[in-house]
């Protein structure tokens, strides 16, 4: 497991510019950090306020070494009404200089270009602020829980 050096304090806020998308667009696509159990992978998600679940494709859980047979199988349901088969598991990332687990999906049938980080795991650690005007996402961690 990996370990978090003393010398870098928690960063409090973190802007992430936006970057086109497949079509050219300007889009809140952020990079992030997925640990493989043998060293950190640089994954890019598209932040979804809209998803509950990060959802990925397959073959990033191949990447990251999840056994698919030691996963649940979930269908999640989404905005249009269509069923998207997932593998749920928990992975370790690094998120604006945060090191944590979130609950991932990953499937075959996710037909977008990019992965999607949705709330769970993300959104209860950080207020994150979509300014499409600036086209930049802020990430702001909230204080310690009581």
């Amino acid at each position: 497991m990996p370990k978090k050096s003393r010398r870098d304090p928690p960063l409090d806020r973190v802007d992430f510019p936006y970057m086109k998308d497949g079509h050219g667009r300007y889009a809140p696509l952020v990079y992030f950090q997925a640990w493989t159990g043998h060293h950190w992978l640089y994954l890019q998600a598209y932040v979804d306020s809209g998803a509950s679940w990060s959802v990925m494709h397959l073959d990033v859980a191949q990447l990251l070494g999840i056994p698919l047979s030691r996963t649940s199988k979930r269908f999640i349901e989404l905005g249009d009404g269509n069923v998207l088969p997932v593998y749920l598991a928990k992975i370790r990332v690094r998120f604006a200089g945060q090191e944590f687990l979130v609950p991932a999906g990953f499937s075959e049938a996710l037909r977008t270009g990019f992965n999607m980080m949705g709330r769970a795991g993300f959104f209860d650690r950080f207020l994150m602020t979509f300014n499409d005007r600036s086209r930049v996402l802020t990430a702001t961690r909230f204080s310690a829980r009581r």
